[in-house]
């Protein structure tokens, strides 16, 4: 810029010096008023040039996205984001309890009375199961002194009016959730205290 303000100033007493005497002092006037013209348009073509240079450079540079951070509660933890409305997220289901289930198969089962070869005087004699609750239902048949079976229950088993003698119970025990089946097996003695007994007969001999 110092070096154009030279120039111009040469060639400007070039010009003054060959012009007649008449018209130096208006024209050196009128030079002088355009000085400060050529001087700002100079300054404005540099700070035209600065700022083109300045927008260039910034668009070369990458621009980053400003990154989101919400502080939630006193501790001041670091939470992402929240998403925005076009992005998709997975949700995985969450899982239903476990029901509870019995077990299939037969638990134990035992005749818990009458006991073997007990003596039973009452009327009915009842025959007392006992099973396991965790295990799933059973139903069961029984068949007295191996005579027909009878059809399959969950209920109690009382005999009544029973003959005097050795007695024996078979019993088909039967799971509700499969086929499983096993059987059982008790002796016992019973007598009938209110039976009548028979008179004695005796003969006389003949004479």
């Amino acid at each position: 810029m110092k070096e154009a303000i030279q120039k111009f100033s040469a060639r400007l007493s070039a010009w003054y010096e060959k012009l007649p005497d008449k018209k130096k002092h208006v024209e050196f006037i009128t030079a002088l008023l355009s000085v400060p013209v050529m001087v700002t348009v100079i300054i404005l073509n540099l700070n035209n040039l600065q700022q083109s240079k300045n927008a260039t450079s910034k668009q070369a540079s990458p621009t980053t996205a400003p990154i989101q951070v919400v502080i939630t509660g006193e501790t001041g933890t670091k939470q992402p984001p929240p998403p925005s409305p076009t992005s998709f997220v997975s949700v995985s289901p969450t899982p239903s309890p476990t029901l509870t289930q019995c077990k299939q198969e037969i638990g134990p089962v035992t005749i818990l009375s009458p006991q073997e070869g007990e003596i039973v005087t009452t009327d009915p004699v009842c025959i007392t199961i006992t099973t396991d609750s965790s295990y799933c239902p059973i139903t069961w048949s029984y068949s007295l002194n191996g005579g027909t079976w009878s059809t399959y229950t969950d209920k109690n088993i009382c005999l009544y009016n029973l003959d005097g003698g050795n007695k024996t119970i078979q019993l088909k025990v039967k799971s509700t959730a499969s086929d499983q089946v096993i059987e059982l097996q008790r002796s016992f003695i019973y007598k009938n205290l209110n039976a009548t007994p028979s008179p004695a007969t005796s003969s006389a001999p003949i004479q």
